[in-house]
């Protein structure tokens, strides 16, 4: 496959990506981005002087337009796991909530911790 067609296929999986992405599709991603990842790994290394200029043109065009999804991605990924960490924390404070007040009994703290007067 020439290279053109295999950076327009990575251009392709990454704007999949992104999608699976804004979709909260977790394990299609997963899945999708091991594949690209492979693909990726498998692309040659080439100089400039082996391409023609269209060729060198529309290559910078691919691989500009697949960072801008890869940084999007990013900043998904990112805010999805800030969303988690709230998630987590609010779930910690329900769990000590639960705790100190087990079965719904208040200790009342006044009886507690009040002086005696003589």
């Amino acid at each position: 496959m020439p290279l053109v067609n295999r950076y327009e296929t990575l251009l392709e999986m990454t704007c999949r990506m992104l999608e699976l992405s804004r979709n909260a599709s977790w394990e299609e991603l997963i899945a999708l981005e091991t594949d690209y990842m492979e693909k990726t790994a498998s692309l040659p290394t080439v100089t400039p002087d082996q391409l023609d200029q269209a060729s060198q043109k529309r290559l910078r065009e691919l691989i500009e337009a697949i960072l801008a999804n890869d940084q999007a991605l990013r900043q998904q990924l990112i805010e999805h796991r800030d969303a988690l960490g709230h998630l987590i924390q609010v779930s910690r404070c329900k769990q000590d909530l639960n705790r100190t007040y087990v079965g719904g009994r208040i200790i009342n703290a006044g009886n507690r911790f009040r002086q005696k007067t003589s």
